[in-house]
């Protein structure tokens, strides 16, 4: 982190608050409740406080950020607790946050997609989810695990064919056909792997690839 003075430390984290707070809430909010997406709003930038002199300049201070409130939400999720006191203290500008994130339980495809990421570890499903949610490449997927980019592709990959496995899986289960006519499944499994036949558009809590085009599609390619 460039800058000695004090005061030029306390303004560089002011900026990075005012600029990446709503990333952070989109984040937490995708993967917790309202409470506790506060929290990790919170906890993350008291990190951010507290390291301020080894947070990474641009490009990498978002899934330096990402990385942050990943394990941020890891903590609160093995110790179950909440912490009210900070919730008090940033919920005026909480609420102020402008933050889209789509209702997964009126969308039918995005619902499909969930349901498979159930299925696989959370280590896979986080992948594909900042991926898809985030925009991340995966060298910015490896900042947020702290692991190479080498290694980010390749577990990528393999998360992207166990996603495919889940999604055929579900297709058989809940969509087996009662005669030998499968082309409505094959039109719908073309938008899945690839888009050929045309995937939904959708926003996630950001201008960049739908949940559904890119976990459903992308992903699986």
């Amino acid at each position: 982190m460039t800058g000695s003075g004090p005061d030029q430390a306390q303004d560089r984290v002011a900026a990075i608050y005012e600029r990446y707070a709503s990333h952070i809430a989109a984040y937490a909010l995708r993967r917790s409740s309202g409470c506790d997406a506060a929290d990790t709003v919170a906890e993350t930038f008291l990190v951010v406080w507290r390291r301020r002199d080894v947070v990474p300049e641009e490009p990498q201070t978002l899934p330096w950020l990402y990385g942050v409130a990943r394990r941020v939400l890891s903590n609160q999720r093995r110790s179950s607790r909440r912490q009210g006191r900070l919730w008090k203290r940033l919920a005026s500008e909480f609420a102020a946050l402008e933050v889209s994130v789509p209702p997964l339980e009126e969308i039918e495809e995005l619902r499909r997609v969930a349901a498979a990421l159930e299925h696989l570890s959370e280590d896979d499903a986080e992948l594909l989810r900042l991926t898809a949610w985030e925009a991340l490449t995966p060298s910015e997927i490896a900042t947020v695990f702290d692991i190479a980019p080498g290694t980010a592709r390749q577990r990528l990959s393999r998360a992207r064919q166990r996603l495919r496995k889940q999604l055929a899986a579900a297709d058989a289960d809940s969509h087996r056909p009662a005669t030998n006519d499968l082309g409505p499944e094959r039109s719908h499994r073309s938008s899945l792997d690839g888009g050929r036949t045309g995937s939904p558009k959708g926003s996630a809590g950001h201008q960049g690839p739908s949940v559904v085009g890119t976990v459903g599609g992308g992903l699986t390619r």
